[in-house]
């Protein structure tokens, strides 16, 4: 989910990349317009000029689509990127691409995601395709991108699932604040925030700058105005105009289950709650009081 330090990462895998003299394309998938998304012709052209633009090469996507477009986008797209793009580069590539779920609703992310995954497949037989390494990044499953596991991106290479802290890693960092909080205070902030990483982050922030003190920090906990005001009403605004998330959170809440399970993975992949044996709950006690106060009241 946001928050979570996925972008953190990214960007420390392509400084690890970058000491290894590889070129790197970086895309964010937000900037692809509703007209891209929805327009196949559009998005694979848009998508290969961005590259071609990124590794400041002329731009031939036209010529290209002129002579391949008969057999469809993501072939026409391939060649492009075997053909011209990679020769023209002459030097290992990193194409790293963000908030790739913005995808979702696109009727071609199928095809899409399956030639991703042929572009790996490529590796094993056109030496070409050993030049280019892949990385993506997504908040919402990868079975709900694609659902042929076969021609699947998600399932190759090395996945990196992130997680909420630890305790003992929420005690590190704590130390690395200066101890703001005392040994009972962090277990009662791990039982609130449940390792949250951004909250975390947020509340040792707080103390360790002296802009609100511990008693503040847990009595102001759910206040519009207080620690986590911000950050409660952006997920309270994502929710409330959607029924069905709004129901299966309260299931969470109420029941300690959530019957859809795509209304699951969507509230999961928005960080809201958690599966826990077999039992589904909010990811964390501020959420739960939180979202307790504001849909039910």
């Amino acid at each position: 989910p946001r928050q979570m330090g996925k972008s953190s990462l990214l960007i420390r895998t392509m400084n690890a990349a970058r000491t290894l003299e590889k070129r790197i394309i970086f895309l964010d998938f937000q900037f692809f317009d509703a007209a891209a998304l929805a327009n196949a012709d559009l998005f694979y052209r848009q998508f290969c000029k961005w590259l071609t633009l990124k590794l400041r090469l002329p731009d031939q996507t036209e010529q290209w689509w002129e002579m391949y477009e008969a057999i469809g986008n993501p072939l026409a797209c391939t060649f492009y990127v075997q053909d011209y793009l990679l020769p023209e580069v002459k030097s290992p590539v990193v194409l790293a691409m963000d908030e790739v779920e913005s995808t979702f609703a696109a009727p071609f992310r199928t095809d899409f995601f399956g030639m991703l995954r042929g572009w790996h497949n490529n590796r094993a037989i056109e030496p070409i395709w050993k030049q280019l390494d892949l990385v993506l990044v997504t908040s919402t499953e990868p079975y709900q991108l694609i659902q042929d596991l076969n021609q699947s991106p998600f399932n190759v290479g090395q996945v990196i699932d992130l997680t909420d802290f630890s305790a003992f890693q929420v005690a590190e960092l704590n130390q690395l604040h200066g101890e703001p909080f005392s040994a009972r205070q962090l277990e009662k902030l791990m039982t609130l925030l449940h390792g949250h990483p951004y909250l975390v982050r947020r509340a040792l922030y707080l103390l360790a700058s002296e802009r609100m003190t511990v008693e503040e920090l847990f009595q102001n906990r759910r206040e519009e105005r207080g620690p986590f005001g911000d950050h409660l009403r952006y997920h309270l605004s994502r929710v409330y105009d959607h029924d069905n998330l709004v129901q299966g959170l309260l299931q969470a809440m109420n029941q300690q289950a959530c019957k859809d399970e795509r209304t699951f993975f969507r509230l999961r992949g928005a960080g809201l709650i958690r599966r826990e044996g077999q039992r589904e709950v909010p990811r964390c006690q501020l959420y739960a009081e939180y979202f307790q106060e504001h849909l039910n009241g």
